[in-house]
């Protein structure tokens, strides 16, 4: 069986597709209200995936369009590219899942050198990586719905009754 942590990060992937369903291109690349846009925004919380899940754990090189800082913290939140990204959203998601779907041990702990100065001293573990990634996903999701709903857009059907029932 999939743990628990793994549904709950397929399910923000689920919440995130569901947030940027129906948008056209111009829509995706606007930035709106001097906020970044939901182009940009989706490479933002993939970069976390490729980084933590695909390079970190499973030792795969960084994908070349996510990876490289563009997607980062203090980017420009700008992004003109909306089929790409989609594109690479889906690479590296499918390399993630392969790993996740493989049972790998969710309490396996791996050095760390990044930017979250706790973790350089406690390792990152499997367990940890799927929360926070999951709920980056969640939050940024939800700031994509609250943008659509103010420019407009039907959100109440973006999920449907079944929404999160992997997680019940």
């Amino acid at each position: 069986m999939t743990d628990k942590l793994v549904l709950y990060l397929y399910e923000s992937w689920n919440y995130l597709d569901g947030a940027l369903a129906g948008l056209t291109r111009e829509e995706a690349t606007t930035q709106h209200d001097g906020g970044s846009s939901f182009a940009w925004t989706v490479g933002h919380v993939t970069t976390m995936v490729d980084s933590w899940i695909n390079t970190n754990f499973q030792g795969l090189p960084p994908h070349p369009f996510i990876s490289g800082g563009r997607f980062g913290i203090g980017g420009t939140g700008a992004c003109d590219e909306w089929e790409e990204i989609l594109v690479a959203t889906g690479e590296v998601r499918e390399k993630a899942r392969a790993f996740l779907d493989s049972g790998p041990p969710i309490d396996r702990v791996i050095p760390y050198a990044g930017s979250i100065e706790f973790l350089r001293e406690t390792g990152l573990r499997l367990s940890y990586a799927l929360l926070r990634i999951a709920s980056h996903h969640f939050i940024h999701g939800g700031e994509i719905v609250a943008a659509r709903s103010l420019l407009g857009h039907d959100t109440d059907s973006l999920f449907g009754p079944d929404w999160g029932r992997p997680l019940a």
